[in-house]
This record gives C-alpha cells, sequence and structure tokens, in this order.
C-alpha cells in the first residue's frame, strides 16, 4: 500500500475526483448485492432456528399427550392454557417464547370412528361387521407464531383406547 501511495507522490498526480467516484461505485456495485445476501441469509436462518424449536416443542407436547390416560382428552379444542383432569395438569398449552417470538399452542381432539370386517363363517363367507364408536381419537395440535408474518406447523397423531 506504500509503495501504491508513493507512486502518486513521485509522478506529482493525485487522486481526481472522477477516478475516486469511479472507484467508490465499483466497489459498492460489489459489496451492495454482497450485503443484501448476507442480510437475507441471517434472517432466513434465524427465521429456520425458530421453526426448529417450534418443532422441538410440539413433539415433546405430543409425545407427553400420548402418555396420559385416554379419557384425559375430551373432543373439542383446547387454547392457551393448561389441560386439566381430575385435578392434575394433564397438558400445558399456555404459550411460549422461543427467542423473542411468542408461540401459541392449541390441541384439537375428534373422535375417528372405527369399523371392523371379519369372516365370521368360513364355510359360508358371511361378513360380520363391527362398529367401535369412541376407540380413536385424532390429536392435532397447532403452534402460531411470527412477529410480521404469522406461522404455523400442525402435528397430527391417532391414539386408540387399549
Amino acid at each position: 500500500m506504500k509503495s501504491f501511495i508513493r507512486c502518486f507522490r513521485r509522478s506529482g498526480r493525485g487522486l481526481t475526483l472522477l477516478e475516486a467516484l469511479v472507484a467508490l461505485t465499483i466497489f459498492s456495485s460489489i459489496l451492495l448485492p454482497v450485503s443484501m445476501f448476507l442480510v437475507e441469509y441471517l434472517k432466513g436462518s434465524s427465521e429456520l432456528g425458530e421453526s426448529h424449536q417450534v418443532m422441538n416443542l410440539l413433539e415433546e407436547k405430543m409425545e407427553l399427550a400420548l402418555t396420559r390416560p385416554f379419557e384425559a382428552f375430551p373432543v373439542g379444542t383446547f387454547t392457551d392454557k393448561p389441560l386439566i383432569h381430575e385435578g392434575q395438569e394433564v397438558l400445558d398449552l399456555r404459550p411460549a417464547l422461543v427467542g423473542s417470538v411468542e408461540v401459541n399452542f392449541s390441541l384439537k381432539v375428534e373422535i375417528v370412528p372405527l369399523e371392523f370386517s371379519a369372516i365370521a363363517d368360513v364355510q359360508s363367507g358371511k361378513l360380520e361387521r363391527t362398529m367401535a364408536d369412541e376407540s380413536m381419537k385424532k390429536f392435532t395440535l397447532q403452534a402460531k407464531w411470527g412477529k410480521k408474518k404469522e406461522h404455523f406447523t400442525d402435528l397430527i397423531a391417532f391414539r386408540g383406547d387399549l
């Protein structure tokens, strides 16, 4: 760098305004796209990290729900409060903070009717059908989050009354 400056001093020539503007234009035309890429990369990376953490929370809550008694989950939609059964907290659906973003949870429980068919008499091939009305439930656990744009993720599981 010192030899570059000495070269200008020896020749008696300085850097003109036009040369400085051209150099600045070339430099900024390279630097601007690179900096925009870095900003978008960091923003996308933090959103991906939030999504990953929210999915982990959903998986933990669903695993906990599947270990609880079948009758602890009545049919309906539950939001933003703990689900209580026989005086004990079964599942915590209160909002949680992931980084600086608040995540809201909801659980929808539905009955899924089941019908079984089996051959009752092998000789005649007669089929016998049986309904199991309330022996299967569908759990839909949803998380919503986001400041500017709302994001949501659903996790669905089926559980039988065994």
